[in-house]
C-alpha cells in the first residue's frame, strides 16, 4: 500500500511478535512500538498512538489482552486486531463484546495478517472518504435533538430517550418504537448530555435513568420498558451509586 502506517505489536511470543514485525516492514508501514505486557504498551500510548494495534488476548502484566483492549478503547479510537491462538467460546464471546476491527487465529500466514490489516485499513479510508457533519444537530436551550433520517430532520425530546448504544463510529439512539442510527461517537454524544440523566452500564451502552423501571442485580442488566440493557461489573457500582431513586 502506498500510505504508511504506524502500527503497534502487544505480543509475549518472541517469535511471533519477530514475524509480524518482519510482516509490518514488508508491507512499509511503520512499527510504532513492541511491547509483551500490559503495562508498557498503556505507557507507550500515553505518549502518542498508532494508527493499528496488533493485539495478542494472552500477554503479561495487570490485564489480559482483551480487558487492555477495553481501557484503550474507552480512552482512544485505536483500531484493534486481535491475535489470539484460544478457539473456545467463552474467548470468542469475550472479544465479541469489544467490537474489534478483527481478529485472526494462530497459527496463521504472512497472506493472513496482510490482508487483515489491509482490510482495516481499506475500510478507515473509505470511512474517512465518506464521513460528514454528524447527522444528529442540539438545539440551543431545549432538551431537543435534531436527526437527520432518510431526508428528514426529526425532532426528538432528549427525554424520550431510552438508551444510546455505541455501533463503531456510531451511535444508535432507541426510543420506546423506533431507533436512529446516528454518524457521531458515543463519546462526542454524551458529552451533549446530562451525565446525572444518562449513565453508562456497559463500554457500549448508556441509559437514560429516567426510564428505568428496576436492576436485576443477579443477571446484570438494567429493564426499560421490555428493553434489557447489560450492565458490566466495572459500570454497576458508579450506577448504583449515581441513582438518586435508590
Amino acid at each position: 500500500m502506498p500510505e504508511s502506517f504506524k502500527i503497534m505489536i502487544v505480543e509475549d511470543e518472541e517469535l511471533m511478535s519477530d514475524k509480524m514485525e518482519m510482516q509490518i516492514e514488508k508491507l512499509g508501514h511503520e512499527l510504532f512500538a513492541l511491547v509483551d505486557n500490559s503495562n508498557d504498551a498503556l505507557a507507550e500510548l500515553e505518549k502518542d498512538q498508532p494508527d493499528l494495534i496488533l493485539m495478542d488476548v494472552r500477554i503479561e502484566g495487570d490485564y489480559d489482552g482483551i480487558e487492555l483492549a477495553e481501557m484503550i478503547l474507552k480512552k482512544w479510537d485505536i483500531p484493534i486486531l486481535f491475535i489470539t491462538s484460544n478457539h473456545d467460546d467463552s474467548t470468542f464471546r469475550r472479544v465479541s463484546r469489544i467490537s474489534p476491527e478483527g481478529m485472526i487465529t494462530k497459527p496463521f500466514t504472512d497472506i493472513q495478517l496482510q490482508r487483515s490489516i489491509e482490510l482495516i485499513f481499506t475500510k478507515k479510508k473509505k470511512e474517512k472518504e465518506t464521513e460528514t457533519s454528524p447527522d444528529v444537530s442540539w438545539s440551543s436551550g431545549e432538551d431537543v435533538i435534531f436527526i437527520k433520517s432518510m431526508g428528514k430532520l426529526n425532532k426528538v425530546n432528549i427525554n424520550d430517550i431510552f438508551y444510546l448504544e455505541a455501533d463503531g463510529r456510531y451511535v444508535q439512539v432507541h426510543l420506546i418504537d423506533k431507533k436512529y442510527l446516528v454518524r457521531i461517537s458515543m463519546k462526542d454524544f454524551v458529552q451533549k448530555l446530562n451525565p446525572k440523566q444518562f449513565m453508562q452500564t456497559h463500554r457500549q451502552f448508556v441509559v437514560n435513568v429516567k426510564k428505568i423501571k428496576s436492576i436485576d442485580l443477579e443477571n446484570s442488566v438494567v429493564i426499560l420498558e421490555s428493553m434489557h440493557i447489560p450492565v458490566s461489573r466495572r459500570e454497576k457500582d458508579n450506577l448504583l451509586n449515581g441513582l438518586d431513586w435508590l
